[in-house]
Formats: structure tokens, sequence, C-alpha cells
């Protein structure tokens, strides 16, 4: 049996090519959360230290993929006074045959496909318990059964004991089907969702200006959308041996995504 003791939040927020990162102290100040695991952020050092005036420090960063000329990827960041970074492992995902298969649909509409699981570990300073965090951008253009395969490799390959707290979040790009396989892979590992109680964590701009996209992006985008009735729900988080107190989607439209924020206690 878990002792919880201390809570502590975590907002999990995929930024749009670090246009939301660059404004994320409106959502910082309102919101206070303790780590934050961020996805498509401009990976440059100068970048990623713009947070510690705030009071974070850069835990780790994985590269994901290139974009206008700049590299992006996920990158954890904690307040130190809280929490002791311990150790970070960056998961490549090998290809096989069945991705290969998107290989031509991702070369017509542009668009790159990181696949990204970001480890970080952690101590809480006052109770001395540790956890792992999981910061993950899946594959984008690509099958709902791909995406899972992805998963249970990194949950295989990252060999976190089952005793370990564990946080599982990120934007997965997984679309509305096929739920049912998605939580029995989870269920495998122990994990539950946080995020049950959101239905909707994208939300395209209309006119596709925000997102910057293509035509043929724009396109393709706005009838996954409409076939989905706007309901698109990439975004997730599983957990376990923690306790969940409350998980909410902050309405901020700084990024074609919603932030996640979850209060656990450990």
């Amino acid at each position: 049996m878990y002792n919880y003791s201390m809570s502590f939040s975590v907002l999990i927020y995929n930024t749009l090519f670090n246009k939301a990162f660059l404004k994320i102290e409106e959502i910082i100040n309102s919101h206070h959360p303790d780590i934050l695991c961020l996805q498509e952020v401009n990976t440059e050092k100068q970048n990623l230290l713009r947070l510690n005036k705030l009071g974070y420090r850069l835990a780790e960063y994985s590269n994901s993929f290139i974009k206008f000329g700049q590299v992006y990827g996920a990158a954890t960041f904690y307040k130190p006074e809280t929490f002791e970074f311990t150790y970070s492992q960056s998961l490549k995902i090998s290809s096989n045959l069945s991705e290969l298969l998107f290989t031509i649909p991702q070369i017509i509409l542009g668009i790159n496909k990181p696949k990204t699981v970001l480890r970080t570990d952690f101590i809480d300073r006052k109770t001395k318990k540790s956890f792992t965090i999981c910061n993950a951008h899946l594959i984008v253009i690509a099958s709902n059964d791909l995406r899972i395969n992805h998963i249970q490799k990194a949950l295989k390959s990252l060999e976190i004991p089952n005793n370990t707290p564990l946080i599982l979040g990120g934007d997965f790009n997984y679309l509305p089907y096929r739920r049912k396989k998605l939580e029995l892979v989870m269920k495998k590992y122990g994990l539950l969702e946080a995020t049950k109680n959101i239905r909707q964590t994208i939300n395209f701009s209309k006119s596709g200006k925000k997102e910057e996209l293509s035509y043929l992006q724009g396109f393709f985008i706005r009838r996954i959308n409409q076939l989905f009735n706007f309901q698109m729900k990439n975004d997730y988080v599983f957990f376990r041996g923690l306790k969940l107190l409350k998980t909410k989607r902050i309405d901020s439209r700084l990024s074609d995504h919603y932030p996640i924020y979850i209060d656990f206690k450990i």
C-alpha cells in the first residue's frame, strides 16, 4: 500500500512550435505547476533557459524534429527547491515496416514524425519519495495501432520497476478510435488514465493561420477534425502509484492544444 503525504502538480502542454512557450508565463502565474512536460519546444539553449527566472530548472530535453530551420523536441522542467532531479533517458524507438508505409503521406503533407519519450526521475526533497515522469510526443501520421506499438516499446525498454510511481503523459497524437486497446495496454502496466474527464484537448483555428499550415496540411487537418465532430483528444496522462486529486483543461488558446493540469499526491 502507498502512503500518500505530499501533493504536487504537473502541466502537460504541446506548445505549437514554441509559440505558447514564449508566453507560458501567463499559464504559470495563474496555475503554478511544479513540473512542466512540454512538447514542440525550441531546444536552443537560450530558449530553454527562459524559465529560470520563473523558478524552474530544465531536467532534460530530447530533440524530435526540424521545422522552419529550428530544432524542436520535448522538455521537462521542475522546481529545484521541491524536487531533486536524479536521472534521465531519451528513448529512440526504432522504425519498422508498418511505420514505413506512412512515409509517403508524410512527405506529401510535409508533416514530420516526432516520436519522443523522455524519461526523468525525481526525488521529493521533503518526503524523500521518488517517482518517474515520461514526457511523450508520438508519431503524427500513423495508425493508432502503430502508436500503441511505440508506447509498448517505450514502457518495456525503459525498464521502470512496477513499484515505482509513474506518470506517462504528453501529445500521443492518438485519434478517437480503438480506445479499448489503449486502455488494455495501460492496464498491463498498472496505469490509470488521469484525463478521463477531458473530451477534447486540441482545437485547430479555422483558417489554419495560427498553425502555419500548408494548403494540404490545412485540408487534411480540417477533414480529420470534421470526421471526429471537432472533439479531438490527442493529449493523455496515465499514472500509477500516486493518488489523483484533480485534472483540468486550461482554456488557453496560445497553442492548437489545450494545456492539461493535474494534481497528484505521493
